[in-house]
């Protein structure tokens, strides 16, 4: 209570009764009265404020010890979720580790909230991203594509967000993961760019009375444009070397093409 508010709820009370005495002792009871008044006015007034004054001082105490409660909750939600990401693996990432990264980050989506913890938590919005990027990666279980990347609008979305050359926390997974995610968006715009190439010279070549046309040692991107779209496409692995089956449905026939490593190998009826 501040000094003010005590001499109103006590040291002004009291003068006044003094007073208010010494003219009760004269028999003057209307300066009695009035002398009695303003020390329960004072008393009053000094009281209420004091009261003000403690509330207020109590307020703010519970305001900081709640800001402190939520900045070392917010930090300790922080390096959590950064360790969790740290142990992500883009080839096999876990879902209910990427799930669990975006639960404990959710909450820096409020600006304001970041603003107040005043840089306890720097990067928390990449962070944020990353996880929430990482999610949507292991929603494909391992076997995200190219086609998958530049399809997946929310992934790209967040990827393409990202700042460039973002140097903070977990840097040396994060920029990795951004150029991939792009390369591969790239590689599918190309990819996808070769079927429409290749469709049309299909058809071209359907309307001259060709179709096939393809042999061994020729290079597996001329088979789509020989044969069209293949019904199924089954691919292993051998020696280190991709081996592939192409199979065409073609006036009740099926026709066969084997590649090795991007070269096919034979073509069969």
């Amino acid at each position: 209570m501040s000094l003010f508010a005590l001499c109103l709820l006590i040291v002004c009370p009291l003068l006044f009764l003094i007073v208010a005495g010494r003219y009760f002792r004269q028999h003057n009871y209307r300066m009695t009265a009035i002398f009695v008044l303003l020390a329960l006015s004072a008393g009053f007034i000094g009281g209420f404020k004091g009261y003000g004054e403690m509330d207020s001082r109590t307020k703010t105490s519970t305001a900081s010890d709640f800001d402190r409660d939520q900045r070392e909750n917010m930090t300790q939600r922080y390096e959590q979720a950064a360790a969790i990401l740290s142990q992500l693996n883009f080839n096999h990432p876990d879902r209910e580790k990427t799930e669990e990264a975006v639960h404990l980050l959710q909450d820096f989506h409020d600006e304001k909230l970041v603003e107040n913890l005043d840089g306890a938590c720097p990067d928390a919005a990449m962070l944020l991203a990353y996880a929430e990027a990482m999610n949507q990666v292991a929603s494909y279980r391992g076997h995200m594509t190219n086609k998958d990347v530049n399809t997946d609008r929310k992934l790209l979305s967040i990827v393409q967000d990202m700042p460039a050359g973002y140097e903070g926390k977990l840097s040396e997974k994060i920029v990795p993961f951004q150029r991939l995610i792009i390369a591969m968006n790239e590689e599918a715009e190309k990819e996808a760019k070769q079927d429409r190439e290749n469709a049309q010279k299909h058809a071209e070549n359907l309307s001259q009375g060709k179709y096939g046309g393809i042999r061994a040692g020729d290079g597996e991107d001329n088979i789509t444009a020989a044969f069209g779209e293949p019904a199924r496409v089954s691919e292993t692995r051998e020696n280190g070397q991709t081996l592939r089956q192409y199979v065409f449905n073609h006036n009740g026939k099926r026709i066969y093409v084997y590649t090795k490593d991007g070269i096919v190998t034979d073509v069969s009826m």
